[in-house]
């Protein structure tokens, strides 16, 4: 599969469930599209999402 950076809007509708089963819990975000995704190797710049929560 693509990276998630990379697919269009009718090659998100035609895998749907594949993409919600990798966002429904994500640990990445791509630093560059904002994109998030549970496997890092589904973006381009991935950054583990607890990495970058602020500390209150």
């Amino acid at each position: 599969m693509k990276k998630l950076c990379k697919i269009n809007r009718k090659e998100i509708r035609q895998s749907m469930p594949f993409v919600l089963s990798v966002v429904a819990k994500p640990r990445y975000i791509c630093e560059q599209c904002a994109r998030v995704s549970s496997d890092k190797s589904l973006l381009c710049k991935p950054v583990k999402i607890k990495d970058h929560k602020q500390k209150k």
